[in-house]
């Protein structure tokens, strides 16, 4: 009996390990009591305000909360979701930083860790590490944990108080009496680019001087002497000096608005753009240059393509990185933008990126050619064969006057609605006209359709006609052919079973 009940102990524990029935996970959940090398973790909303505890950047302590981490590491975003979480081993010291509105804390040594990729991040941070180290590309201000012994290494530090991001930062920490040679956690101030770094000896550290570096690092926030850094109309948001603070002053020059460098978006703009280029675009500063301030902003899904104040901007999809020079941006285009965006106010035309699959979106369009302004705009674009419901892609919208009437119609498995008076409009082509459709783009309307159906049946009808007289006309073939043949037949055996009459003498 007790050998049967193990059984079925086993063959449950089996079978629950089979189906893999769901865990219930909750902000607090962390990665201690895991003993899977992977699994997923299914996050709730609401986790960032939740005061559970995060440790590292990039690696964490098994003792964090995963849903908050994940949210750190950029994974999700406060509206939850599912990530993949990475058991690793443990790490002498763990990076405090703050990313996405979320402050993790330093630690020294700790016997588990997890993290989001299966490759363990970056190696702790040692006495030659410099704020340049990719793990600092984000925060503003981060912790970290020097190991003891900074002293001997032969790391090298360039300024006082303020110092270049090729500096050590435990060095540096040391110079500028934060830390002694035993180590410890100190804070980290990221700062913009100076014009002269100063050589000075303190606490047993000699530093070295420098020119113009192209961005700083500093152990207070505040820091005297701090200057604008200065641009040129070719800099974009990628410049070194933009990736490590999340927003400060910069002072363009005049005569950017002739210049050939590109710009993406409106509001917000890839960081690829020229920056000054994109200032004059958004209204921020005139050709005559002038100070504006850069806010690095997360990747959007697509970007408007705009012309303002005599500047050009082009649409893309989307792209990793953004600026904007305001700390608030509009919500990106998406299959429920309508031409009623106040983006487009007052813009006789636009480019827009539309992505795939708008057809099955609920926005509704009215019209046909001819959109009234509070239509979608993509789903309208694919009504007007514009683009391809699966693949999305950039479309011109042209703004018109306001019609008496708006037709609706049903094309290219969209349909669009009737309605009276609309007083603004916008087509796909500058004249209203119904020309410049793609040809791999099959337009029907209901009329349109019905007679390919009468067509395609008479057809149908024809081609069983002609059917049926192959098949009449091989019968009477055949049948003539059989009779033919068989009468043939007859005569012939008869001729060979019965003799000629012999006339017999008797």
């Amino acid at each position: 009996m007790l050998i049967l009940k193990s059984f079925f102990a086993l063959l449950f524990l089996g079978l629950c390990k089979a189906l893999k029935f769901p865990m219930t996970y909750t902000c607090a959940t962390n990665a201690r009591q895991q003993y899977d090398m992977f699994f997923p973790v299914q996050c709730p909303k609401g986790c960032a305000s939740r005061t559970y505890g995060v440790w590292g950047n990039g690696t964490y302590t098994h003792d964090s909360s995963i849903c908050r981490a994940a949210i750190h590491d950029g994974r999700l975003t406060d509206e939850g979701g599912e990530v993949i979480v990475y058991k690793q081993p443990g790490q002498t010291s763990y990076v405090g930083t703050e990313r996405n509105s979320i402050k993790s804390s330093s630690y020294g040594y700790w016997r588990g860790s997890f993290s989001f990729t299966p490759k363990i991040p970056v190696t702790p941070i040692t006495c030659e590490t410099p704020v340049l180290d990719k793990r600092f590309a984000l925060p503003t201000d981060f912790q970290v944990t020097c190991p003891p012994g900074c002293l001997k290494s032969s790391a090298k530090i360039w300024g006082s108080v303020i110092y270049t991001y090729h500096s050590s930062l435990c060095k540096a920490a040391i110079h500028d009496g934060r830390l002694t040679n035993a180590g410890g956690e100190v804070t980290i101030f990221t700062q913009p680019g100076q014009p002269s770094y100063q050589a000075e000896e303190r606490n047993s550290v000699n530093s070295s001087s420098m020119d113009y570096s192209h961005s700083s690092f500093s152990f207070t926030p505040n820091v005297p002497g701090v200057n604008d850094p200065p641009v040129s109309c070719h800099i974009t948001g990628r410049d070194t000096r933009f990736t490590v603070q999340a927003s400060f002053n910069l002072t363009c020059p005049s005569g950017c608005a002739n210049f050939t460098g590109n710009i993406w978006g409106s509001g917000i703009y890839t960081h690829d753009s020229a920056v000054c280029r994109a200032a004059i675009h958004d209204g921020r500063v005139t050709d005559d240059g002038g100070t504006v301030t850069f806010y690095r902003q997360l990747g959007q899904p697509s970007y408007i393509g705009l012309k303002k104040n005599s500047i050009t901007s082009n649409p893309y999809a989307f792209w990793r990185t953004s600026f904007s020079f305001t700390a608030e941006v509009p919500d990106p285009p998406d299959c429920t933008t309508t031409a009623e965006d106040p983006n487009f106010f007052s813009q006789p035309s636009f480019k827009f990126f539309c992505p795939p699959s708008c057809a099955d979106s609920a926005s509704n369009i009215w019209g046909t050619v001819a959109y009234t302004s509070k239509s979608a705009i993509c789903k309208a674009a694919i009504h007007d064969g514009r683009i391809l419901n699966a693949d999305g892609g950039i479309v011109t919208v042209y703004i018109q006057p306001g019609q008496q009437t708006y037709n609706g119609t049903e094309r290219n498995s969209v349909k669009s609605l009737s309605f009276g008076y609309w007083l603004t409009a916008f087509s796909f082509t500058l004249n209203e006209t119904d020309d410049g459709r793609h040809d791999y783009v099959t337009t029907i309307s209901p009329d349109h359709g019905k007679g390919q159906s009468k067509e395609l049946i008479l057809l149908i009808l024809i081609i069983l006609l002609g059917l049926v007289i192959l098949l009449v006309a091989y019968g009477l073939w055949r049948w003539h052919k059989n009779r033919r043949y068989g009468n043939y037949s007859s005569d012939d055996a008869t001729s060979a079973i019965i003799p000629e009459a012999v006339p017999v003498e008797f």
